[in-house]
């Protein structure tokens, strides 16, 4: 009795240090997470200067980090900025037009027409029902949101420099160390030795082979875009070809986010051919290109359905903000994982 009322207590003395430890860590959940991606998908980076430098660990990692953050962090963050720089422009300029102008006189008239064939069936709608209204509360929020990670705002902010920082440090502490840290964590597992051979094999192939798909899809379909809108007469193609890169990265749905409202846009304004010609070139090629990209890149180590994953990335989103985009996936990774050995081990 004794001892099961000692292990008891050690369950919630330990229970509650792991609370606490993720309030301690919270803050830097953001880049802890994104250090560890770059830590896994630069692993072959890291052993390649392993075996050139005769296992010196932390020269490696050090020449290692030096290599991410020249090639690949400095690069993606400049992108990013991009995107989020020309989102938020985007953004105001569709909020202006739904505001005035051809494009808020056919949203009327479609809230007109909506409104008179819900009526006749049922009740669903409120009699004030007002379309271009819903619409600019939606814009005005993600308006908000995209600013507060613009250019503008951050580089009045020491929180972007500071991440930064963060991720880098990170970064180079699990490349030293990160096999140490991956052993310790398989070792708390409470299960058999190949069980866990399988779970880490897994996870390591989804998270190399999702987000590195995920890149090359979403850099092919930005191009396709920015060729699309290109001949479809749509000012600034190279902008909103670097905007659908963002957009793109969000699986299923991001390619149609990028080119139907484009589309929809040139039908408003009297230009049917360009917008049936961007229609047909989203639908047959710019969507069509994320099934030839994704298995040349991950080559069977992903066996996780993109709706899933999309499910993943909006869900723990909107769980956890901006870190959930990155949790959200691991955990629907993780889940399938273990599903799998529970199918191959036990029936």
């Amino acid at each position: 009795m004794e001892n099961k009322n000692s292990k008891m207590a050690f369950l919630v003395l330990l229970l509650v240090l792991l609370v606490a430890f993720f309030g301690i860590i919270k803050p830097f959940i953001l880049p802890v997470l994104f250090a560890i991606l770059v830590a896994v998908i630069c692993h072959p980076i890291y052993q390649m200067f392993f075996k050139l430098l005769k296992n010196k660990r932390y020269v490696a990692a050090l020449f290692s980090t030096i290599f991410t953050i020249t090639c690949v962090i400095v690069p993606l963050g400049i992108v990013v900025a991009i995107v989020i720089s020309n989102l938020a422009d985007v953004v105001s300029f569709i909020i202006s037009q739904i505001q005035a102008g051809q494009v808020a006189e056919n949203l009327d008239k479609l809230n007109l027409w909506i409104s008179a064939q819900l009526a006749k069936y049922s009740s669903i709608l409120p009699q004030d029902f007002n379309l271009r209204e819903v619409l600019l509360n939606v814009l005005t929020g993600v308006s908000k949101i995209v600013y507060q990670y613009s250019p503008k705002f951050l580089t009045v902010t020491f929180g972007v420099v500071g991440a930064f920082i963060l991720t880098v440090i990170f970064s180079f502490v699990f490349f030293a160390e990160g096999g140490r840290i991956y052993h310790n964590i398989l070792s708390l597992l409470p299960l058999e030795e190949r069980h866990k051979a399988i779970l880490a094999s897994d996870v390591r192939g989804v998270i190399t082979g999702t987000f590195l798909g995920m890149i090359a899809t979403s850099i092919a379909q930005g191009f396709l875009i920015g060729i699309g809108f290109w001949i479809a007469g749509i000012p600034n193609p190279l902008v909103w070809g670097l905007v659908a890169i963002g957009i793109t990265l969000v699986p299923v749905i991001g390619g149609p986010l990028a080119y139907v409202p484009a589309s929809i846009a040139m039908f408003f304004d009297g230009h049917t051919g360009s917008g049936t010609f961007l229609l047909i070139y989203g639908v047959g090629v710019v969507s069509t290109i994320d099934n030839l990209i994704k298995p040349l890149i991950m080559r069977g180590k992903v066996n996780v359905h993109p709706i899933l994953l999309a499910i993943g990335i909006i869900g723990g989103g909107l769980w956890l903000g901006p870190s959930g985009v990155i949790i959200g996936p691991l955990v629907v990774v993780l889940m399938m994982t273990m599903l799998k050995i529970y199918q191959r081990e036990f029936l």
